[in-house]
């Protein structure tokens, strides 16, 4: 059992996949894993070119709304109606929408 103080290291997907070949190549033994291994080389970039989509999408919508608070954070914006901010956050909802259900898809 661990301890909540206890920082745990999660190697990545791609070093477990490279342990998991070494394995194999130094025990015969694993040879019903060989037909699995493409397919998890194949899981594994698809994971990786995901993982960068979403990084890169949420790293936009991220700068786009701190660009947009330091816009409403203005003094002259006194005057800034609802349909003008529901016009400014609405595409930030979807775009957050869509990488939160990706997201959810890779889980």
């Amino acid at each position: 059992m661990t301890s909540a103080t206890q920082t745990l290291h999660s190697p990545s997907l791609s070093t477990l996949l490279s342990q998991l070949k070494s394995l194999r190549r130094q025990n015969p033994s694993l040879h019903p894993i060989d037909p699995l291994l493409p397919q998890l080389d194949e899981y594994e970039e698809r994971f990786h070119h995901s993982a960068q989509l979403i990084c890169l999408e949420l790293g936009q919508v991220s700068h786009a709304l701190s660009a947009l608070v330091a816009m409403l954070d203005q003094p002259n914006l006194d005057t800034l109606e609802c349909e003008q901010l529901y016009c400014l956050l609405e595409p930030f909802a979807r775009r957050l929408q869509q990488t939160t259900v990706q997201m959810q898809e890779l889980a």
